[in-house]
């Protein structure tokens, strides 16, 4: 009895466990299903993606070149340590630290360059650019001990001269999260985009097209063959407007001559432009300090050149030519003599009695200087000599009202249209609205406008702000008799085989309605500053051949050393270039500016009996 119950019971758990049993096949078959079947391709996909990567290959950067087709910057071939976050153990102190020795970066700096692919675990991250061959061979030397890092060849930028044209041209950078969602998806947290100048403006056509290669890797993430590969394409060229060796002259010849001036010699900062008035083409345009773009490309020399460039009391990456906002000083009068002459106030030929003193208190720099007032003068004498008195006097009698019409007329306060990244500012028209507004916090009193106002006005020592660029299309428009063209710094946009996708023409911005008389006699004051026996450039163009129209001018800074300002075209029958120059503390316009201006005429001049391409 007790035997046939123990077999009763072993067969109950034998049924039991073959019951357990079957069940888990079920489950183990079931799962088997669900995972061959149901998500089989899914499965099947993601075992491809650990073994297959495709790697987005980088275009070639269009090449930038001057009106000459000469190469100022291209793209050359080196070599790139990159990184796969997937494959790559991110809590490894040990590799890290090995990464972060080779390559001479903080773990901090390594960590984020990192983080910028996160969101793409298979996508390689740019880590350092342009390596030299000791990292190369210290990367395959340690190459097992480094998961998910490799060597790659991708195209870098070459500035074949050093900073010249620097803030036109612009630099390279890290793409920011904002960019990336500007410029799209074709971009990733590593890549390199333009941030200013050209290279930013012209973003889009310069990059080109990513190319896909797609590859089998090993264990390390490390490719071991190509499976398939769609070439990328090169981003388009862009001809400049620029002449580079006039634009060397200009750079070097601010940099040289601020080294004699007497007050901080070699501190001072400025910007010089030439333009074409006939076509608003910018045969130059310095900014001074400049700086080194090829030292922004990657995060090993940024790291260490950027703070550098922000701590400059100079501000070497502030492009003045289109950012900065002067004082014209008297470079101001010409508009102020056009207002005077078409609003009937004082003829041309009339004579006016310099005694030194305006009614409200300027000053003629003669009677600041201890000498005899200039006395009877014209308008060709007061713009020669640069009278205060006489622009003051009648400046007044043209009144705000109409002197602030006269100068929108001629574009001020408001962008000239260069198209260049950053934007350009537009400057300030003063007038009694604008006074009101701005001195809202002020006793009653203050927000009246003046008389006294209109005189500083009309001497360029005002509230008025503009950049160098504006002041050159002053002189353009004297240039033209009325004819002002929006500046252009590009010529053409060429696909990389030399087929011309865009090409830019003039294009007339404004005429400036004033009767010829009224231009000619502006014009014979301009050439008075530099032939009148008392003309304020007359010493620095003695000997000049070719015919100059231009101006000297100071601006007085609160509690600094004055700025020097010059402007000028030439010849002044048939006009072909404006040059404008301004020297920050350069303590005056015919010291200070205009013989930086006279280097660039006289290589502008040389160059047309050569090899120029106008």
């Amino acid at each position: 009895m007790n035997a046939d119950l123990e077999a009763h019971d072993v067969e109950n758990r034998l049924r039991a466990f073959f019951m357990v049993v079957l069940g888990c096949l079920l489950i183990i078959l079931g799962r088997l299903w669900y995972l061959q079947i149901v998500r089989g391709e899914e499965y099947a996909r993601l075992a491809d993606g650990n073994r297959m990567r495709q790697l987005r290959v980088l275009p070639p950067r269009g090449i930038i070149m001057d009106r000459n087709e000469t190469v100022l910057v291209r793209s050359k071939s080196s070599f790139t340590v990159s990184l796969v976050p997937g494959g790559f153990p991110r809590g490894s102190q040990e590799t890290m630290a090995l990464l972060s020795d080779i390559l001479q970066m903080s773990q901090e700096d390594l960590e984020a360059a990192i983080e910028k692919g996160r969101g793409f675990p298979y996508e390689p991250v740019r880590i350092m650019r342009s390596v030299d061959a000791a990292t190369v061979i210290a990367i395959e030397e340690n190459r097992n001990r480094l998961p998910g890092v490799f060597i790659e060849e991708e195209p870098v930028r070459e500035y074949l001269f050093g900073d010249l044209a620097s803030h036109l041209i612009g630099y390279l950078g890290i793409i920011s999260a904002e960019e990336l969602q500007e410029f799209g998806t074709s971009y990733r947290g590593s890549d390199l985009i333009g941030k200013t100048g050209i290279e930013r403006t012209y973003e889009q056509e310069l990059r080109g097209e990513v190319g896909v290669l797609t590859v089998e890797v090993n264990a390390l993430s490390r490719p071991i063959q190509t499976v398939s590969y769609v070439e990328p394409v090169p981003g388009h060229n862009i001809i400049l407007t620029i002449d580079h060796r006039l634009q060397e002259v200009a750079q070097r010849a601010f940099e040289e001559h601020i080294l004699t001036l007497k007050e901080a010699p070699g501190t001072q900062a400025g910007a010089v432009v030439a333009l074409n008035p006939k076509t608003g083409e910018i045969l130059a345009m310095a900014s001074v300090p400049g700086f080194a773009p090829e030292a922004l490309l990657d995060t090993s020399t940024r790291n260490k050149y950027y703070p550098q460039l922000l701590q400059d009391p100079r501000r070497p990456l502030f492009n003045r030519v289109t950012q900065a906002l002067y004082g014209p000083g008297s470079t101001f009068k010409p508009l102020t003599a056009i207002a005077i002459l078409e609003e009937g106030v004082f003829g041309a030929r009339q004579a006016f009695n310099a005694t030194g003193v305006s009614q409200y208190g300027v000053r003629d720099w003669v009677i600041t200087n201890r000498l005899a007032p200039l006395g009877n003068i014209t308008l060709k004498e007061a713009l020669g000599i640069s009278s205060n008195h006489y622009f003051a006097d009648n400046g007044t009698k043209v009144g705000i009202d109409r002197l602030s019409q006269w100068m929108r007329a001629f574009g001020l306060g408001e962008p000239t249209g260069l198209k260049l990244y950053p934007a350009e500012r537009a400057g300030l028209v003063p007038d009694r609205e604008w006074k009101s507004k701005a001195f809202a916090n002020r006793p009653v009193w203050d927000r009246d406008w003046y008389p006294a106002d209109t005189e500083q006005i009309a001497i360029g020592q005002g509230f008025h702000q503009m950049t160098i660029l504006q002041i050159a299309q002053i002189y353009a428009a004297i240039a033209n008799r009325g004819e002002i063209y929006v500046p252009q710094v590009v010529k053409e946009i060429r696909s990389p085989e030399g087929e011309v996708i865009q090409s830019f023409e003039p294009q007339l911005a404004r005429i400036v309605e004033a009767a010829p008389e009224s231009w000619e006699a502006v014009i014979d004051g301009l050439r008075a500053t530099v032939e009148h026996s008392r003309g304020t450039a007359r010493t620095v163009f003695a000997g000049f051949p070719t015919s100059v129209a231009g101006k000297t001018g100071t601006w007085e800074v609160a509690g600094s050393i004055p700025n020097g300002v010059f402007a000028a075209f030439a010849p002044v029958e048939d006009p072909e270039i404006v040059v404008v120059v301004v020297v920050e503390q350069g303590i005056g316009g015919a010291s200070g500016a205009a013989p930086i201006a006279r280097a660039v005429l006289d290589c502008y001049f040389s160059l047309q009996e050569g090899s120029f391409t106008p």
